[in-house]
């Protein structure tokens, strides 16, 4: 073929290729597939074949392979290699057939210890689930071998030991991540650490580790390990807690918790431990194994050791944590034996430093600093001076020990003035404002129980110099940082609040002697005054720490004045103003409404306490319209409330003035106090069940008082000192109460009553026979299941008395069914003359 031809032939090839060539679409316009995948394509067609577990645990179980050590191991290896990011949950059961069998080898050739070990640090990664929807079904096989796994601490080889014990822990750890991406939705999971940590929880392993303390006594570093282990499990479960608790674990924590320890780890892990035991145990699960000498003794060796060497900041903080564990002991154990091991005399000791000087070589040449430690540990001082207090057998010693004194101390007005040529420790500002906060606390518990050092360090006249200071106009930036200063910035209400505080603790000693060293250095006009203002200020918006200052202030006054008339007329107007301004006063203004019945109850009682029983007052009281206050309240408040009131009425109804106003008074809805009274009486039938026809007429002549809860309570011989269920009827509800006004009012002539009333009335007139003829039954019931026989003038007696209510209940059924009727007749005629005067009217 010539050239010519054949250059032809190339380009007739070229035309065809170019004419079947599709055109060419631009890179921006392919269509791009989301596959929802995470492996690569070089990874598609690769698949880790299954480990042979149950060929190799043939292979080890086989007694003629036993020689075989060098291929044995290899296996250990292979499972190593192959299980790098973590074993299977599928694989549990049999890789722990694997442990058990490599256990026992280890013991007769050590050449197993090192292959072991790398394949028991592989159990520190999370293990791995097919599916994430398998972790509930693999919950138990993965219970079971954390159970099993804790058991091979049986083997006797630190190495080992210590390498399950770093495994338990670094598994236990939120922070411990596997090498497997958590998002590989195709492939293999891993198990969140916090699930395995539940699981940990449910297993053997507290038990196991609980006993395992015994076996390391001599070893510190895995005893450190076993208690980090159980400070972890603690935190979380409760349940872990009551399991260690079963195996005496607070004995085995503290007998070797003072041992030499270079590193001091295991004191504070042990702390650390214990604080989690105490705080989320079963108090009577608990209570026995803190009840021993042992367990204080060790607990003091531990608080004395660090409180003796505070050179640095650690040893401050362990120190603090040590009196935290102590305090909590001795709130759970109030008699644990702290005073027979000396420990109660330290602890009062320290608490009284250095505010009461000593020469005791605890605390001589202790030296406090305004550093957070020193300052927390002083507040902790106080605490567990009141948790000792619990104690009764704590007063002597509180009382030689001078902790009150010290407490006292503080008690004085801001800033404090020191003394010129004198260097003496000083807290800051703050620090003494919060302990002088924290002080009077402690003294509203303490001071009760130690009446004689009230007289013996003047503390009335302490505290009324520190409560004129709180409400005089002194300014005074307080910090209100502290718990007990909440509500006090920039003023002095916390304080205010906390010395009303501790008079009210004082006086509800009830302490005749305390009473009149008060009053005599004027403590009525001083809390009176100051009420007065406070609600003239606060009569539109007072918050929870004004309702405080106002309710304790009510309360002193109460205490003071109830058994004194002197004291009720000192009370005198001033005080009758704040009661009528609060009586007065709209809930909404009393912390949103939250706080106004407390308020209401202590207006209240004192009322009963500084008014009644005052001539002078009740008057004053009277003509002041604070009857009508305590009247108008009955119609805007529930039952609770209504029964208060109504006993505060009927002794101020003793004064013959009040029984004018009574009768005069009409409520919010125009009626009359008979009718409140006679809707109280019915309100309180319903409400217990009493049996009465639709109009209030008695239906069960045997019954004529007694509601449903009170035949629901069985009769049952009582002792002479228990009332029966007759007489609590009076005490649980109104109706001795409204029996009383009407012996007050009486019966006849009453304005304001309607057709119900009067029916009522019947019933109320014939109360005190009907719950005598109750009491009388219950007495027959009684001497019947006694077995007792009456003799014959008795048993007609009795019979009489008997006899005499039925009748009596009958004719006042009779009588209301008769009021009925008159008034249906008298309808009747009305309805008549109606209808007369229209025909009449029509026919004109």
């Amino acid at each position: 073929m010539s050239t010519l031809s054949m250059h032809r032939q190339q380009q007739q090839q070229q035309m065809v290729s170019k004419s079947l060539t599709l055109p060419k679409i631009p890179q921006n316009l392919v269509p791009v597939v989301h596959i929802l995948t995470s492996r690569s394509e070089n990874d598609v067609g690769k698949k880790d074949e299954p480990f042979p577990f149950e060929k190799i645990i043939k292979f080890f179980r086989d007694s003629q392979t036993s020689h075989l050590v060098d291929r044995r191991i290899r296996f250990c290896q292979k499972l190593y290699r192959h299980h790098r990011n973590g074993y299977n949950s599928k694989d549990l059961r049999h890789l722990m057939k694997i442990f058990n069998i490599l256990a026992d080898d280890c013991e007769e050739q050590p050449l197993y210890i090192n292959p072991f070990i790398e394949i028991l640090k592989n159990c520190s990664k999370p293990f791995l689930l097919d599916k994430s929807t398998d972790a509930e079904i693999y919950a138990p096989v993965l219970i079971s071998f954390y159970s099993d796994f804790g058991y091979l601490l049986r083997i006797p080889n630190k190495r080992i030991q210590q390498c399950i014990l770093e495994t338990l822990y670094k598994s236990s750890q939120l922070t411990n991540k596997s090498p497997i991406d958590e998002n590989d939705y195709d492939g293999i999971r891993p198990i969140r650490m916090d699930y395995l940590l539940r699981l940990q929880c449910h297993s053997d392993l507290c038990e196991t580790l609980t006993k395992a303390m015994s076996f390391f006594e001599n070893d510190l570093t895995l005893r450190i390990y076993v208690v980090k282990l159980l400070q972890t499990y603690s935190s979380k479960s409760s349940e872990c807690v009551a399991r260690m608790l079963t195996h005496d674990c607070i004995n085995r924590l503290l007998s070797k918790m003072n041992d030499h320890d270079p590193t001091g780890e295991l004191l504070f892990r042990t702390i650390e431990l214990l604080w989690n035991i105490l705080e989320q145990c079963d108090e009577e699960q608990i209570s026995d194994q803190l009840d021993s000498r042992v367990t204080i003794s060790l607990l003091q060796e531990a608080f004395i050791g660090q409180a003796t060497q505070t050179h640095n900041q650690y040893h401050c903080q362990l120190r603090n944590d040590i009196l935290i564990v102590c305090s909590l002991v001795m709130g759970l154990k109030p008699d644990a034996p702290v005073i027979e091991t000396g420990f109660a005399k330290q602890l009062l000791l320290f608490a009284s430093y250095p505010e009461v000087r000593s020469n005791n070589p605890l605390v001589k040449n202790y030296k406090f600093t305004k550093s957070e430690e020193d300052f927390e540990f002083k507040k902790l001082l106080i605490n567990t001076t009141v948790i000792l207090s619990r104690n009764p057998m704590m007063n002597e010693l509180i009382t030689n020990s001078r902790v009150i004194l010290a407490l006292l101390s503080y008690i004085e007005p801001l800033p404090r003035k020191k003394s010129p040529g004198i260097n003496t420790f000083e807290w800051s500002l703050s620090q003494i404002e919060e302990l002088q906060l924290h002080a009077l606390t402690a003294l509203s518990i303490l001071l009760p129980n130690s009446l004689n050092e009230y007289f013996e360090y003047h503390t009335g006249t302490r505290l009324l110099l520190f409560y004129e200071w709180t409400i005089n106009d002194d300014e005074f930036k307080s910090q209100g940082n502290s718990f007990f200063g909440k509500g006090g910035r920039n003023n002095k209400r916390s304080q205010l609040k906390h010395i009303l505080k501790l008079f009210r603790s004082i006086v509800s000693t009830k302490d005749e002697r305390i009473f009149m060293d008060l009053c005599d250095q004027g403590m009525i006009p001083l809390i009176t005054g100051y009420l007065r203002r406070l609600i003239q200020e606060k009569s539109m918006s007072m918050d929870t720490v004004d309702l405080d200052i106002i309710c304790d202030g009510l309360f002193i006054l109460s205490c003071v004045a109830e058994s004194d008339v002197h004291r009720k007329e000192i009370f005198g107007s001033e005080g009758i103003e704040i009661l009528i301004q609060i009586l007065l006063m709209e809930s909404s203004h009393v912390c949103g409404g939250l706080g106004y019945y407390r308020l209401l109850v202590a207006a209240i009682d004192c009322t009963w306490c500084c008014v009644v029983g005052s001539v002078i007052n009740e008057d004053e009281f009277i003509q002041k319209q604070g009857l009508f206050a305590l009247l108008d309240l009955i119609e805007s408040n529930p039952k609770s409330l209504q029964n208060i009131i109504l006993g505060c009425l009927l002794d101020l109804a003793e004064n013959l003035k009040c029984i004018h106003f009574l009768m005069a008074w009409q409520g919010h809805r125009q009626q009359q106090f008979v009718h409140v009274l006679c809707e109280l009486w019915r309100d309180e039938e319903r409400e217990i069940y009493v049996s009465r026809t639709a109009r209030g007429v008695i239906s069960d002549p045997t019954k004529p008082l007694m509601g449903a809860l009170q035949q629901s309570v069985p009769i049952v011989p009582l002792k002479r000192s228990e009332p029966s269920r007759s007489v609590l009827d009076l005490i649980d509800n109104m109706r001795s109460k409204i029996y009383g006004f009407f012996c007050k009012i009486g019966f006849g002539q009453l304005p304001g009553l309607h057709e119900e009333d009067f029916v009522t009335l019947c019933i109320i007139e014939n109360f005190l026979d009907f719950k005598m003829g109750e009491i009388w039954q219950e007495i027959m019931t009684e001497l019947e299941m006694e077995g007792t026989k009456l003799i014959s003038t008795d048993t007609e007696a009795t019979d009489t008395i008997l006899q005499a209510t039925q009748e009596r209940v009958l004719a006042v059924a009779a009588t209301q069914n008769y009021i009925l009727e008159q008034y249906n007749k008298q309808d009747l005629q009305e309805e008549k003359g109606f209808y007369d005067d229209v025909r009449d009217k029509t026919l004109v």
